[in-house]
């Protein structure tokens, strides 16, 4: 548990270092336009509007199509210097009052069999650009996430897969791979800050969500894999 704990707050810390350049780093990519967009159609076509969670919202790129979407959105992200990026960008949105930004300690999943951070439950799940591979139990997650939602809701997931390599887009230097039993491991070094990131495995993943969740599709989009579940 104490190493989970570590890699948590070390992926935090990096994702506060690099907020300010974040938004950035995706623009130069243009193939990440092309994924965001088809989150967002596969979303839409899935989901009416409700009440839904985005976990890890990171500087809030989704909240602007949630919610001109009719989406009431809770919006969880645990890196603060991300969440306030969000926040900034949103406070003067008409729409604000349909978003709800969890704050610490709400925003650590672990805990949220213990004490839920909210008490309604949502119609759906979108975790967007690759936030379940930076977590190192994920069996917990799916455990935690099936507590806020409803049955038959929802949750769009995507993922880093294993054919991911790291590329010049990223400005960032790799600093070492490993291997995990079958779960490759990759740690990026950004000056004095490490991210961990978990490469699972397509049958990891559904694995580990099988208790709660109904695997329909998994859909490759570049280097990533859109997950689709239904909660049992």
């Amino acid at each position: 548990m104490e190493e989970i704990q570590e890699t948590s707050l070390k992926n935090i810390d990096f994702y506060n270092e690099i907020s300010i350049k974040y938004d950035q780093i995706l623009d130069e990519e243009t193939s990440n336009e092309t994924v965001r967009k088809r989150v967002k159609e596969k979303f839409i076509d899935l989901v009416k509007p409700g009440y839904v969670l985005d976990f890890g919202g990171g500087t809030g790129r989704d909240l602007y199509w949630l919610i001109d979407h009719q989406y009431q959105v809770v919006f969880c992200e645990p890196s603060e210097g991300m969440r306030k990026k969000a926040i900034d960008q949103y406070v003067q949105h008409p729409l604000k009052s349909n978003i709800t930004f969890l704050d610490n300690p709400q925003i650590d999943f672990s805990n949220w069999h213990i004490i839920p951070p909210f008490t309604r439950k949502v119609d759906a799940i979108l975790s967007d650009f690759a936030v379940i591979n930076c977590i190192a139990d994920i069996e917990l997650l799916f455990k935690n996430l099936a507590q806020l939602i409803k049955p038959g809701g929802h949750v769009l997931a995507l993922m880093l897969n294993n054919r991911y390599k790291k590329t010049w887009r990223w400005k960032l230097k790799e600093l070492s791979r490993s291997l995990s039993g079958k779960t490759e491991i990759i740690h990026i070094q950004h000056n004095h800050y490490q991210q961990i990131v978990h490469l699972y495995s397509k049958k990891k993943v559904i694995k580990a969500a099988a208790p709660w969740f109904e695997c329909h599709s998994q859909e490759n989009l570049f280097e990533f894999t859109l997950f689709h579940f239904t909660r049992k």
